[in-house]
Parts: structure tokens; sequence; C-alpha cells
């Protein structure tokens, strides 16, 4: 039995006012605590629980101090004073006194108690001290703002705060500054588009105001779930972009399809039931194809792309349930008030009118092979460059250029070189106390350091095997810490490296590399270390090694997600091709709609490869190339353009398929639908790009690569892909679009269009 979304509009239409009341004290409420989901989103995410590089930050903060995401560095540099002048000494020691009593830090570690040559610039002008805070990154962001004012408090020093919890705490602070300019662009374009679409204020209010009621209840509900489960501060990112497009997209079909079954009756009840039961039937397939993209992302372990999927799962559902809910009950009330308030004359409104979108499918079905080589040329060139894709990672490139985290690191790596920024760590961990001190185990880590030395992708590895040490050593306990605290220097270097309190088990070796943490040399290295060298090393019975740091955290998300990604894709392709299945009722147009979505996504792909990893149009993006893609980028970009090209693919399709169960003629069909549906797909996509093209332009390399990836993915899909390769396959296949066996159409639950 076919479900009948005519008994919602029946409901919407009789119960209006209840609809509306329910919904503006829901909207009421979320504008609430829509706002202070930044009370419980945090920046990072990325850790992969589990992996080796997790394992190894556990050790080097729980036993170190060492922890990227853990720890913080304050960065002292004066323009004239060197490091080891009395009164630059003073206001070190003052600034992290204040620090201490204000922020709680456990420890900290500087030049002047620790001796160690690489805690000054080569100039002497800069130091750094480095402090450790008890609990998780969670715990120490908040203290980033008191952090920075009690350094800086009565000191002539420049000062800077880096570090894990610093950068996020940025990195959460530009992303906040990035959708309020973002938001800014789009929403006036979006009115101005809707203005030239429909003409009327009333109609073009309408789907903006919903599409920004989407985003307002789903910001509120990721509060909520806030409070329950770790999210990412970028959620609000995804959230905005997914919800601006699609809940104005859904309602613009909507609106669109009602004004017309209004004009060819005179009853608001029959034109509210016919437009649910076509464009609303089409809304609720695309939304479904939305969600099944973006719920593949929630399978991941990262907290980061976990929330993406949650935040754009619920808007499109949210958007899904507005646009056949409220939308109705607003119609309902407003009948043909719908079309007042005009503000620009028909005769001007966006793309033309039936008749060119009649005349272009006529057009490219007289020459269907013609048309459909020219555009699969067109998408393929652009797909090529995929070819050459190289993982690049987000850096201080996702920092806003005045943020002091980016200042401090570009300050760190003038001084110190790009490898000391985030430091390789090799963690050895043996079963027997004082064992990392027996001649053994040292001469282990001096072989992995002259491997290393000879390494041109190391600048320098530092070991408790570079002490000056004599070879034997008392393995009584306290007579060792005896012995090595005879030197202070030595002591304080033996103590950054091994971990006495659990009885010298374990040692960290740290290696300064000369390339950036995140140079595909770099990752190189890390996996060298791990499958090649130190499988080498004659370590004793029993000992475990871990490399971790930041480069490790990057190979172990990116080998994560390309074997992930396969699957992922998989299951969206099969999901995809059974909702559509249902819809069309057609064994052909949902391997013909995905094959299309492919293109169209790969097409979008090689761009992103052109614009971020070689550089075509930072000028006028206002960036620098980091030289590859973020990993994850691509992975999210198909979960969420895969549904959201469905929507042109399930809209435009619909409005055939109504015409060939009415008339039998395929090519009539397809003229048909086009001539409906291709001012609205194109106004929509337009949308869309204003949308996403806004995001382009924000300071976040991350959502620079969404917003472009997403921009031109959609203008590829609604203008090659839906006015030229549809009509052309569409001709050229006949009869065979609408195929589909008698015994699966029998088996098969009938959830599509009316016929």
């Amino acid at each position: 039995m076919r479900p009948s979304i005519t008994r919602l509009a029946d409901i919407a239409y009789r119960r209006r006012w209840w609809f509306l009341l329910t919904w503006l004290v829901l909207i009421a409420a979320s504008a609430v605590f829509a706002p202070r989901l930044s009370e419980v989103a945090r920046g990072g995410g990325f850790d992969l629980a589990g992996s080796e590089s997790w394992r190894a930050a556990d050790i080097l903060q729980n036993q170190f101090g060492r922890g990227y995401r853990r720890s913080v560095q304050i960065i002292y540099r004066h323009p004239t004073l060197d490091v080891s002048n009395p009164k630059y000494r003073e206001q070190v020691k003052q600034s992290l006194e204040n620090v201490t009593a204000a922020t709680g830090a456990s420890s900290s570690l500087t030049w002047y108690d620790s001796g160690l040559p690489n805690m000054v610039s080569a100039d002497g002008s800069t130091t750094y001290a480095l402090l450790s805070y008890p609990g998780t990154e969670e715990n120490i962001q908040p203290l980033i703002p008191q952090i920075r004012e009690e350094a800086a408090r009565g000191s002539e020093l420049e000062t800077h705060v880096i570090g894990g919890p610093a950068i996020d705490y940025d990195m959460e602070r530009t992303s906040e500054a990035d959708l309020i300019r973002a938001e800014t662009y789009s929403l006036p374009l979006i009115l101005i588009i809707l203005l030239l679409v429909f003409g009327t204020a009333v109609a073009a209010l309408l789907p903006l105001i919903l599409g920004m009621a989407s985003v307002s209840l789903t910001l509120a509900l990721l509060y909520a779930l806030g409070h329950l489960l770790p999210l990412s501060v970028f959620a609000r990112n995804i959230v905005t972009m997914v919800g601006l497009g699609l809940g104005v997209d859904y309602c613009l079909f909507i609106v669109s399809r009602f004004r017309e079954e209004l004009a060819a009756t005179d009853s608001v009840r029959e034109a509210l039931r016919s437009t649910l039961d076509t464009a609303g039937r089409a809304v609720v397939f695309s939304g479904a194809a939305v969600v099944i993209g973006l719920a593949m992302l929630t399978l991941f372990s990262f907290v980061f792309m976990r929330s993406l999927g949650i935040g754009g799962m619920l808007v499109a559902a949210i958007s899904v349930l507005l646009a056949i809910t409220l939308l109705p009950a607003l119609l309902a009330i407003m009948g043909n008030k719908v079309n007042s308030a005009r503000l620009i004359p028909a005769k001007y409104l966006l793309a033309g009118g039936g008749r060119f979108w009649h005349f272009w499918s006529r057009m490219v079905m007289r020459r269907p092979l013609i048309f459909l080589v020219v555009s699969m040329t067109i998408l393929l060139a652009l797909a090529l460059p995929v070819r050459n894709m190289k993982a690049g990672a987000p850096g201080i490139d996702n920092l806003s250029s005045g943020s002091d985290s980016r200042i401090g690191v570009e300050l760190f790596a003038e001084k110190w070189g790009v490898g000391e920024i985030s430091p390789l760590y090799i963690v050895s961990s043996a079963e027997d106390a004082n064992a990392v001190w027996r001649p053994e185990f040292r001469e282990a880590l001096t072989a992995i350091g002259k491997r290393l030395e000879e390494d041109p992708r190391v600048a320098r590895v530092e070991s408790i095997a570079e002490l000056d040490l004599p070879a034997q050593l008392p393995r009584d306990s306290q007579e060792l810490e005896a012995y090595i605290r005879d030197n202070p220097v030595t002591a304080a270097q033996a103590y950054s490296m091994v971990d006495f309190e659990g009885g010298s088990r374990t040692t960290m070796m740290r290696i300064i590399t000369t390339t950036e943490p995140k140079d595909t040399q770099t990752k190189q290295l890390v996996r060298d270390l791990r499958n090649d060298i130190l499988p080498q090393i004659s370590f004793p019975a029993g000992t475990a090694t871990l490399v971790g740091g930041g480069p490790a955290e990057a190979v172990d998300f990116t080998d994560m997600l390309v074997h992930s990604f396969p699957y992922l894709m998989g299951a969206v392709l099969v999901i995809t091709y059974f909702v559509l299945l249902l819809l069309f009722r057609s064994v052909i147009l949902p391997l013909k709609a995905i094959f299309m979505n492919l293109l169209s996504v790969s097409a979008a792909f090689g761009v992103l490869v052109l614009v971020f990893q070689d550089g075509w149009g930072e000028s006028l993006l206002g960036f620098t190339s980091p030289g590859g893609i973020i990993p994850f980028v691509p992975v999210i970009l198909f979960s969420v353009l895969f549904g959201l090209s469905m929507d042109y693919e399930v809209f435009l399709l619909s409005r055939m398929k109504e015409e060939y169960e009415r008339s039998g003629n395929n090519e009539e069909a397809v003229a048909f639908g086009l001539e409906k549906t291709g001012r609205i797909i194109t106004s929509a996509a337009l949308i869309m790009i204003a949308v996403f093209g806004a995001f382009a332009f924000t300071d976040s390399i991350i959502i620079k690569e969404f917003g472009v990836g997403l921009a031109v993915s959609i203008f590829l899909d609604a203008t090659i892909v839906r006015i030229i390769l549809v009509p052309a396959t569409m001709k050229l296949l006949g009869k065979w679009n609408w195929w589909m066996p008698a015994w699966l159409a029998r088996i098969l639950p009938n959830l599509g269009l009316k016929h």
C-alpha cells in the first residue's frame, strides 16, 4: 500500500494554527540555546583512540608532561635583551608564577631550570616555557585567554601561547568569525535570488526564514547533545552550510509547486494536497538521500567527523520536517496571499520561462550523442587531477593571520626551524625497573640515533644516549638517582626524558625533522620508523616501542580514512540506489543518477586539487596552498555532495516521471520535466552556490576547501549534469529509463510518486 502524504497535507490544513504555534515556540526556544553551542563544542577532535600515536600521546602526557593536546608553550622574546640577562630571567620567572597561580599548571620546564640548550633560539633573543596541566584538552582550552593575560601581565617581553589547546581555542574563534562573515555575505544574496525567482516579497521570505529556522533548531539540538557526547566546533559550520542550502531549497521547491497548483485550482486545500504529493514526496526522498550520505560519517571514531555527520543529519531531517509541516501550515494560512507584495515584474524573473527550457531539452535530444560526449569530456577533464591528489594536513593555515597561535607558531618556526614545532617521539618501555639505564638499552637508543643522523629528513635527535654518562651506572634506584642528581644539567635533561617515578622503565626520544610536520617526507619518516628502522633495532626482550607526535597522529588519521573510505562509499551507493529504486520504480534511473553524481563529485575533487594543491586562485581566495588536500575533506564532501546532488536529480526526474506516467511518451516527459523544473533547479543551485561560495572566502583552510568543493560540485551538477547529461541520456535510453521487472515491481512497496 502506498503511504499517503496527502493526509499530512489535510492535517496541516485543518490544524494550521496549532502547527504554527508549536513550531514558533520551538524556534523561539532554539534562538536562546543555539548561540550557546560554543560552550559545549570544542576544537580538535582528530585523535584516533587506540592508535599507536594515541597510546604514545597518553604516555607522553602522563609520564613526561609532553602531550601536544594537553600542554602549552609560552614563547618569550625581547628585541634587545639576551635570555641570559638577569632582567630577562626575572621577567620569565614572574610571568610563570602569575600563570601557575592563576591557572593551576601542574609543572613547568624552562631553559633556566633544565639547561636544555635547544630551549633557546640561536640568536639568544627567544626562549619558551613548557607548561603541563591536569585533565584533558577540554579542561585546558577555557584557560587559554587567562594564560595569555597572565603571561604578558607586567612584562616587557613579547609573549605568545601555542600548543594543542591554544591552537584549538584559536580555531574555535576563527570558526566563529568565519561563520559570521559567511552569513553576512550569503543571506542578502539568498534573498535577492529568491526575489528574482518569485518576484513577490512573501514568497521570497518564506524559504529564507525557514532555512534560518532549520539552522537555529539544529544548533539548539546540538547544544543539548553536547552535554552527552563530545562535539567539534566545526559542526556549526557544516550545519549552517547544509541547513541554509537545503532548508531554502526544499521550501523553494514546495512554494514554487504550490503557486503552480494554486494557479490551476481555486482550492487552497487541493493545491496543498497536490503539492505535498509531488514536491513534498520528492523532498522527503531527497532528504533521505542526504541523511544516508551523512550517516556514514557517524561510523568514524573521530569526534570531528562524527560531529559533522550528526549535525548534517539533524539539519537535513529538520529541513524536511519544516518543509512538510510548518511550510504547508503557513501556505494554508496565506493561500493566495503568498503571491502578494510583488516587487519584480514577471518578465524580469530569473533564468527564463518554461519555453526556453522546453526548447533547450528538445535541442539536446535532437543530438544526444554529441551533447553526451562533450559534457562527459568536460567532466572527465576536470576530474583528471584527482590522479595526483596528495594528502595535506590542517596546520596554522587553518587559523586567521592575526590569531596569537599562528603568530607564535610562525615565530617558533623562524627561531627554531619548521621541525621543532611538532617533533616526532619514540616512546620505549621495558618491563624491569631501571632498564632504560642499562648498557644494552642505551646501545639500542644509540643505534637509532646513528641511523637517524644519516637521514636528511632529520635535523636532530635527543635521547638519554646523548647524555654525558658512563657506560655502567648504579643498579640500585636510589643510588642511580643520586648519581644523576650530582650534575644538575644532566639531571634536568634526564628527568625530561625518563619516567623516574615509574621506576625508570620508560624513556622517550625526541626527533626534530628538517621538513614541516605536514610534509609527505615527514609522514614517510613515521612509516619508515615503524616498518623498517625500529624493527631492526635490538632492544632487550620485552621492550615495547611506539612512534608518536603530531606527524604520527596525521599518519594514523590519514591511514584510517583511506582504509574506511571505500566501505563508506560502497554503503552510500547501495543504500542510495535502493531509496531511488523505491521512488522511481525503475532499475535504470537510480543507476544513471548514481553514475552522474559520481562524475560531478569527481570533477569537484579535481578542481580542489587544482586550487588547494596546485595553488590556482590563491590570491583570489586569500590563502597559501598547503600542497595537498586535507584527508578528511574528500570523505566528508562525498557524503554531503552525494546527498545534495540527489536534490536536483530527484526533483527533475520526479517531474519527468509524472508526465511519463500520464502520457507514456519518453521525449515529451523529458521536455515537460525540464520545462517545469529548469528555472527552479537553476535558482536553487544559485542559492546553494551563494551559501557555499561565501564559505570559500573564510580564514579556515578546512572550511575554505569545503566551500569551494561544494560550490563547484553544485554548479557542475545543476548545469552540465542536469540540463545536458540528463536529457541526452534519457533520450538515448528511451523506454529503458522506466524499465522494472514485473517480479520486482510486485514485491517492492509502492512509495513513489502519484500516477
